[in-house]
């Protein structure tokens, strides 16, 4: 892919734009004749999205910003619904992900913090910059400044895998995951629950919503929680307050207007430890070291987060043809952080084991907005569906860390604190702002079977960092031309094939050893794949084959090693499958399994031909759960999984090898409605997460670098619905 000039890129996007916005206006004069059936109202399409899917989700809007079946989508596409959160009772994004294939979850171990996830093999959490919320990025920042929204808040969890910066910028190219906030309904309903669970951990939440109007012309929503208690790591507390209100307006059967704003708020410590591999990994001389024991300080662990956004979505449609929608959020975020953590020694052979202590303080503030057009027309046989958007991202952040090495050491497995006397002195000191610009076009065509899908974009990326330690500042102006391509055949059975290419790109931020700025890294997917939606029964089959590259890597400079220089590349193949299926009788079914190779096929820093760390070869999950439909039994459901991750390394450098694991899950519910009429739309349910309470290591990247995945988690909810 040729990069460009800023000047002869922003040239050439406006004369696009230009092209594009007149190809739209005479669309409408010459085919409105021929457009298809007129679409429903803007006020059924609101209402038809603001509907919980069940077990098996049929349509997304991220992975074409049209709503497009999924079974009609050339990419392999995964949706977690709300209704499988809520039987696998899954308390964060990662949970609700763990049955997803491709994706893997946790593998920095236990951490309250954030969302830990990678998708084919990349970043897609938390602390990366492809996780978005209602089609817009969440915002970035400084080391711990980043968002975690809580899953009570989602309708749904869209994962799209491969290269997304066609519609959406700069992205990793593994994918990215969407998550679609819950929004009023045009009936009214409501929940209220209170739950109970390990750790001595209480949660009290309410979800209600409805129209305000007669005529449905207002319509509200309000969901909340508050949840205190433990966690599994010793001294370690953790307090959550969180409440999304929504608003929509519906001006007219052609408009609708909606309000989403989200405040959360939380207090307490942090779970995430960084532990020596000698005792998790590998036995120490006196043994391993126990699960929960905290190896910081009591009085200095400490993670309290601040986050609130607000934010409208907008549709209008002019005709039977155009249609306009512009979706934009300000957001906030604020953290401090203190920690105790392991030094980057080896502990001694009694146990011994050196620390060293941070603090973190740091902000956030992001606006973002997209804007798009979207005609629906026919020439003859072919119907097209044309996109064509501008988005906008803007960021500011600071961030400061300080830290001491002179912190006393610790036992590791019999903990005596001392507390810290010595100073801080400051580490990181950043001031940050950034910027995206894109223009978009995108062309989906169907002729009988035949589904064609066209996309296009430019990027204009700058990103201006102040050392306020130093006073040096580093500049990064990226822009990047970005595309994909697919071609599905939909069969009257309901047998999909498709083909598709498609990449991306990201800013590298830093210069080479002559001074000049890195150019973006960039990503391609060759992807082949069946999709499957049977007839007579409700279930979507997904197979697909994906060939994954990643260029303009960092690496060494071997002609001076003090610098890097961009010649280094990543390679990742692999074959997916996933079924979800709901049968009438009550049954429903997710599986998948995911088997992948990656290498690490040029690199100047010893690790050509290695692993890409943390990409297990073979990940697969299956759930199945079953509900009573009549009989003394009725009301009852039960739910059980399986999860395995296969064995893979920690690091690029293929040090420290990860074994294996398998984690059991289930759940049982009960409609106590079934019992009285008087109890009516009371339900129980009791959800256990690795119920064997198996000890296994998620993480290990350094000596001093290692943590444990998550221990059994039960918990048991009471609910009212009505």
């Amino acid at each position: 892919m040729r990069f460009h000039s800023p000047r002869e890129s922003v040239s050439r996007s406006r004369l696009l734009a230009l092209s594009l916005t007149t190809a739209l206006v005479t669309s409408h004069s010459l085919f409105a004749q021929e457009a298809a059936s007129p679409p429903k109202p803007l006020e059924e399409m609101v209402v038809e999205a603001s509907k919980p899917q069940g077990p098996v989700a049929k349509i997304a809007e991220a992975p074409t910003k049209t709503n497009l079946p999924l079974l009609e989508t050339p990419q392999s596409v995964s949706v977690v619904s709300r209704t499988e959160i809520e039987r696998r009772g899954a308390q964060s994004v990662a949970e609700a992900l763990t049955y997803t294939p491709g994706v893997v979850v946790g593998v920095g171990g236990e951490d309250s913090r954030f969302d830990d996830i990678l998708i084919r093999g990349y970043d897609a959490g938390s602390t990366s910059a492809n996780m978005y919320r209602d089609g817009l990025r969440v915002p970035t920042g400084g080391q711990w400044t980043r968002s975690q929204f809580d899953v009570f808040g989602m309708e749904s969890i869209e994962v799209l895998k491969g290269p997304s910066a066609v519609l959406y910028g700069q992205v990793a190219p593994g994918g990215l995951i969407n998550q679609v906030s819950k929004r009023p309904t045009a009936h009214h309903r409501g929940m209220a629950s209170v739950q109970y669970g390990s750790f001595d951990t209480w949660q009290v939440a309410a979800d209600s919503s409805g129209p305000l109007d007669a005529e449905g012309h207002f319509l509200y929503r309000i969901a909340g929680l508050y949840r205190d208690g433990g966690s599994q790591v010793d001294y370690t507390d953790l307090e959550r307050k969180f409440i999304a209100p929504s608003f929509t307006w519906n001006l007219s059967e052609d408009t609708s207007l909606t309000l989403l704003a989200a405040y959360q708020e939380d207090r307490g410590g942090s779970t995430y430890q960084f532990l020596p591999v000698t005792g998790t990994l590998y036995p120490a001389p006196l043994g391993y070291i126990r699960r929960g024991n905290f190896l910081g300080e009591p009085d200095h662990n400490t993670f309290d987060r601040d986050q609130w956004s607000l934010g409208y979505e907008l549709k209008h449609r002019f005709n039977e043809v155009l249609s306009f929608q512009q979706n934009a959020r300000f957001a906030d975020v604020s953290t401090f952080y203190e920690g105790v953590v392991a030094g980057r020694t080896v502990p001694t052979a009694s146990g011994m084991m050196s620390r060293r202590a941070v603090r973190g303080i740091g902000d956030s503030h992001n606006f973002t907005i997209d804007s798009r057009l979207q005609a629906e027309f026919a020439t003859g046989e072919v119907e097209h569906t044309m996109l064509a958007g501008f988005d906008y991202i803007r960021g500011a952040w600071t961030h400061l860390r300080t830290g001491t090495n002179n912190v006393p050491p610790i036992n590791i497995f019999l903990p005596i604190y001392t507390g810290i006397t010595a100073p801080f002195t400051p580490q990181v000191a950043q001031d940050v702002t950034e910027s995206q610009k894109g223009i978009y076009v995108q062309e989906q065509m169907k002729w009988g079977g035949w589904h064609l899908t066209l996309g296009g974009r430019y990027d204009n990326s700058d990103i201006e960092l102040l050392n306020t330690i130093t006073k040096a500042t580093t500049i990064t102006d990226s822009d990047a031309y970005t595309g994909r391509a697919g071609l599905l055949y939909l069969f009257d059975s309901g047998i999909a094939p498709y083909a598709s290419y498609a990449t991306s790109f990201e800013p590298v931020s830093g210069t080479d050893a002559n001074g000049a700025p890195f150019d973006p890294s960039e990503g391609e997917q060759f992807e082949v794949g069946v999709k499957y939606e049977p007839k007579d029964f409700n279930a979507l089959f997904t197979v697909s084959a994906f060939q994954l590259t990643q260029e303009n890597v960092l690496t060494l400079d071997p002609s001076d090693p003090l610098y890097q220089t961009q010649t280094g590349e990543i390679e990742l193949r692999g074959v997916e499958l996933e079924a979800k299926v709901a049968l009438a009788e009550g049954l429903a079914l997710t599986g998948g399994w995911t088997l992948m190779e990656s290498e690490i096929t040029k690199n100047n820093d010893g690790n050509l031909g290695n692993d890409f760390a943390n990409v297990p070869s073979h990940t697969g999950s299956l759930w199945l759960d079953y509900t009573f439909q009549s009989g003394p039994l009725e009301g009852l459901g039960i739910g059980s999984g399986v999860r395995y991750v296969g064995d893979r390394f920690g690091d690029n450098a293929n040090v420290y090898h990860i074994p294996s694991y398998t984690l059991v899950d289930a759940g049982i519910r009960y409609d106590l409605g079934k019992l009285s009429s008087a109890l009516e739309g009371t339900r129980v349910s009791l959800t256990a997460s690795n119920i064997a309470d198996k000890t296994y290591v998620a993480k290990a990247e350094t000596v001093s670098s290692a943590n444990y995945g998550p221990g059994r988690s039960i918990n048991l909810n009471l609910s009212y619905s009505w």
